[in-house]
């Protein structure tokens, strides 16, 4: 603004000057003179000018830049960590953590082959294998007439279910604790292995129903051939248990091709290579749900096996209903699975305590720190009671009351618990948080 309007007035006063020069006669080259030098004057002003506009825009974007600082250092929600414990680094905006996109990034990542997320790349490695056994025995079901093969396809098609359960609720399990979930959500993981097992318990009762009614279409059949007695009495007592029989009853009529043992065999094969490496990753990464998926496919294994087994022996006793015997007994063996699953993550969903003998592994990891003597000054922990453990998926949190003595100071206290808490912790990897009371005890 300044300099122009000292333009203005320099050329103002310089086109006077000049009208005077040119009528008092001055030659061309001093006029020429003249208004090179307002020109000059000018431009220099205007040179001015931009020089103060830069700096003001400097002073402003230095202004904002340090609000800008402010501002993230004020906000407790904007933040970039590290948690060991969770392997996990990363930044995140939001109450919950609801700015996370990086779930979806692992599952890409693990399809791309990135082993360093072990449990999402071994549970797409068994997805993938289900889709494959779940189309071939179903197909060579169908087309070689075989109820144990079907059955068995039935199987696999739940486990592709049940591993896409797994693959969401681990991702989301290995996320740090937030604000809303300050214990973190390793709960997840529990949530995850309930849904398993009431896959697991489901597809058992399913394929039980169904071996039932082809054991009874079965036995309809031979009650003519059987001579009357007490064996003709017990099957004419069991036919009429369920007298309505389904549609796929019809399926006895056809002879079992014995090229179905072929398919049966190779998911034996592949599932039970399937439950090996699902098992070794859920032990490395201490993961219930990783487990409970390694228990799926060692179902699925069995489930193939018995369909293998069945299919063999209708080949060569096949006056023996062999192939829904082998569905019953696969279905048992589910049952157990699954009941047995679900009582696990039942306990940890209700928060029940560990067993006598994880609890009493867990006192005494801390005898080292147990004062022995009375002149053991360097040692203030007199004893441990009341301690107490629940699982949180694949975490333990402990909490216990540490008797100490009375002379005990604030400073003493806290290094006492910082030294319960790596002891323990590094006796049990699993542990994420030890919550201790202290409790004055007189020395004797």
């Amino acid at each position: 603004m300044f300099g122009c309007q000292s333009l203005r007035t320099v050329n103002v006063s310089s086109c006077n000057h000049h009208r005077h020069l040119f009528h008092s006669g001055l030659s061309r080259r001093r006029l020429y003179r003249s208004f090179s030098l307002a020109y000059t004057s000018g431009q220099t002003a205007l040179h001015s000018k931009r020089l103060i506009m830069m700096q003001r825009r400097a002073a402003s974007t230095e202004r904002k830049g340090q609000k800008s600082n402010e501002d993230v250092d004020r906000n407790p929600d904007h933040h970039d960590h590290s948690h060991s414990l969770f392997a996990h680094s990363h930044s995140h905006n939001g109450e919950d953590g609801s700015g996370h996109s990086h779930d979806a990034a692992h599952i890409v990542a693990a399809l791309k082959g990135n082993k360093r997320d072990r449990g999402s790349y071994i549970t797409l490695v068994g997805l993938v294998s289900n889709i494959i056994l779940t189309a071939a025995k179903g197909t060579a079901g169908w087309f070689l007439h075989s109820a144990s093969l079907l059955a068995d396809a039935g199987h696999s098609l739940s486990d592709l279910l049940g591993d896409l359960i797994v693959l969401v609720c681990w991702n989301l399990s290995r996320r740090p604790p937030s604000e809303r979930y300050p214990y973190g959500f390793a709960k997840f993981e529990t949530l995850g292995t309930t849904t398993v097992s009431l896959l697991l318990i489901g597809g058992a009762l399913g394929i039980g129903v169904h071996s039932y009614h082809l054991l009874l279409a079965t036995i309809s059949e031979t009650l003519p051939s059987v001579p009357p007695g007490m064996i003709h009495t017990v099957i004419e007592n069991v036919t009429l248990i369920a007298p309505n029989l389904p549609v796929s009853a019809d399926s006895h009529v056809h002879s079992v091709d014995v090229n179905a043992a072929w398919f049966a065999a190779v998911g034996v094969l592949v599932k039970e290579w399937l439950y090996w490496i699902t098992k070794r990753v859920a032990e490395q990464e201490n993961s219930p749900v990783l487990f409970a998926n390694a228990l799926h496919h060692r179902s699925d294994a069995y489930s193939s096996g018995v369909a293998l087994l069945a299919i063999l022996g209708t080949w060569y006793f096949p006056a023996i209903p062999l192939d829904p015997i082998g569905g019953l007994i696969v279905s048992v063996v589910i049952l157990q699975q699954g009941a047995s699953l679900f009582k696990g993550a039942w306990g940890d969903l209700t928060d029940a305590g560990v067993s006598r003998r994880k609890s009493e592994s867990l006192r005494r990891s801390l005898t080292p720190l147990v004062k022995t003597g009375v002149h053991d000054d360097a040692r203030m922990l007199i004893g441990i009671k009341d301690l107490r453990a629940r699982r949180s998926g694949s975490m333990l949190f402990v909490d216990l009351t540490a008797q100490v003595a009375p002379e005990l100071s604030v400073v003493q206290a806290k290094q006492l618990e910082g030294k319960i808490n790596k002891t323990m912790q590094e006796a049990r990897k699993e542990i994420a948080e030890v919550r201790v009371k202290f409790e004055p005890v007189p020395s004797e």
